[in-house]
């Protein structure tokens, strides 16, 4: 990466840690893995097909297989706010990093930008725009681009929210959106996961292939500069960066760190800088659903969803399991940490939430100067 762009990362997050409500203590360093059971939620029947925590860990975005989506607070008390509005099952959701706006993909090929708060749309992506299945749907670039894979392209969307509406002509959409770059994968395969950083600026896109393959993108230039054949043995349904988040700010060297999963194939940890797979996790079960695999925002836990009812943590130097998380009535495909506080959110294939916290509680700061914003090392 380059030098400014971990700069302004360092910078941002020293800015949001410290503009918080709480500070979280020494959370990079000594905190253990979430082990403990402590809320379960049953949200429907249909299927949780996407999870993810807002940026200050406030919210949860849970895009379900009725095609709806819910909208929680962290702490899963209360009644949801419901969205509709798509035919098929919810397959992306996520937040722009403003939190202003969070969006949401489905398999009905579009793809919908919702102001917070509002209970309509303020941008629907479909018809030509989206010619094929959406495989991922995410802003990128500090919130400058919609990324979105359809088929075997990359689309770049610049965009521009306006949610006011004409009281006669409701329909008509006032924001703008415009094609901005068009990237196809190097062997026309469709591409079935993607993953960028939107928290600070990175010209760096990875996706992979229907043809097994990863391949590392460059936005700046505009071509696939590294590509991995064979990765895996059937193709990647789920690739996790270590993105980090504002409260555990980790070494420049560990965003160079991101994993893939597949089915039958377990999680594979790969490392840009030397552009191989550095360690496997193969003790859960994954024969056939495409479960999610997330890493830690300080870097040194990884979970995975697994078919035998459970979540399996691993610490990131051993391919040995920590913990193997039970009290799920179902396969576990989504799981997410929360990335203010030591917590993991699980979604099954039943419809029901999880929320696993560390054995030995939590410690908490009201006061910024018991903040320790210390560079901890890199995880190998």
């Amino acid at each position: 990466m380059l030098i400014q762009e971990l700069i302004i990362h360092f910078l941002m997050c020293v800015l949001c840690v410290f503009t918080r409500g709480y500070i979280l203590r020494d959370y990079p360093i000594d905190s253990s893995a979430p082990s403990v059971h402590q809320q379960q939620l049953s949200v429907t029947n249909a299927t949780v097909c996407s999870l993810q925590y807002s940026g200050d860990g406030k919210q949860i975005l849970c895009g379900l297989g009725d095609s709806s989506v819910f909208l929680y607070k962290s702490n899963l008390t209360g009644s949801p706010a419901v969205y509709t509005g798509h035919d098929s099952a919810v397959s992306s959701v996520g937040w722009s990093h403003c939190r202003q706006w969070w969006l949401s993909a489905s398999k009905d090929r579009t793809l919908r930008v919702w102001p917070s708060g509002s209970s309509e749309p303020a941008i629907t992506l479909s018809g030509d725009m989206l010619s094929h299945p959406i495989s991922g749907a995410q802003f990128y670039y500090l919130d400058k681009f919609l990324l979105v894979a359809c088929g075997d392209s990359l689309h770049l969307y610049l965009y521009h929210v306006d949610h006011t509406h004409d009281d006669i002509k409701r329909y008509k959409q006032r924001s703008i959106v415009k094609l901005a770059g068009r990237f196809k994968t190097t062997s026309a395969t469709d591409i079935t996961a993607l993953s960028a950083i939107n928290d600070f600026f990175s010209h760096v896109v990875l996706q992979c292939g229907a043809d097994r393959s990863i391949q590392v993108l460059d936005v700046n230039q505009g071509r696939v500069v590294s590509e991995w054949p064979d990765a895996h043995s059937r193709a990647i349904h789920c690739i996790a960066q270590n993105k980090g988040s504002a409260f555990a700010t980790q070494s420049p060297d560990s965003h160079n760190l991101f994993l893939t999963s597949a089915v039958t194939d377990g999680v594979k940890l790969w490392d840009l800088r030397t552009r191989r797979c550095v360690r496997r996790y193969e003790n859960h079960l994954n024969r056939c659903h495409a479960c999610d695999v997330a890493m830690s925002p300080c870097g040194r836990f990884i979970a995975s969803g697994s078919e035998d009812n459970c979540v399996y943590m691993y610490d990131i130097r051993s391919s040995k399991y920590l913990h193997k998380l039970h009290r799920h009535s179902d396969t576990v495909l989504r799981v997410a940490f929360n990335p203010a506080t030591p917590e993991l959110l699980t979604g099954t294939l039943d419809g029901r939430l999880g929320v696993f916290r560390p054995g030995g509680g939590l410690r908490l700061s009201p006061d910024p100067s018991g903040a320790q914003c210390g560079l901890p090392t890199s995880p190998l």
